[in-house]
């Protein structure tokens, strides 16, 4: 299993993953078009052409970035191919030099696990702003916030090569 930029042929699969999960509680819902339009954020674990998990680092400005829709297909839970797919998230944001990554989580422990702290939602204005301020369970909603801090000490984009599908892993 390999882990690898998205691929619009991955659409199907990565809304069907993260669909099982909104259907749970543990995940917000994405529709097709947002995933299309978010591609470019997306991470997969691929097993040869099927995708068994995804993550997306959904970036705010050059120094803010979020993981988002991180999604391991039922049977393959439990190991460690969720958190292979943050490391390499977080590879992805420490290489364009972003120096801070947060989720909003349903599960703090797995992310402290990976390195994270604990924050607050209130100290993610960007996220409240542009998300929370319009879903409907902002009043009721029980989600940790975390946050990495990864130093780097630029806030500039690397270009990438948009050939390159593949992304490092360990």
């Amino acid at each position: 299993m390999k882990i690898r930029r998205a691929r619009p042929a991955d659409v199907a699969e990565i809304h069907a993953l993260i669909s099982h999960y909104v259907q749970e509680g543990i995940l917000l819902p994405r529709d097709v078009s947002d995933i299309q339009r978010h591609l470019s954020g997306f991470l997969v674990l691929a097993d040869g052409d099927r995708v068994v998990g995804c993550v997306s680092l959904e970036i705010y400005h050059p120094a803010l970035a979020e993981i988002r829709s991180l999604a391991v297909q039922p049977a393959k839970v439990g190991r460690g191919l969720g958190a292979r797919l943050v490391k390499s998230a977080l590879e992805l944001a420490d290489r364009r030099r972003i120096s801070r990554v947060f989720a909003l989580t349903s599960s703090p422990e797995f992310f402290l696990r990976q390195g994270f702290e604990r924050s607050t939602r209130h100290s993610l204005h960007e996220k409240i702003d542009r998300d929370c301020i319009h879903c409907e369970k902002a009043r009721t909603c029980r989600l940790s916030a975390v946050v990495a801090d990864l130093g780097s000490s630029s806030a500039v984009f690397d270009i990438l090569d948009e050939t390159s599908e593949t992304v490092p892993v360990e």
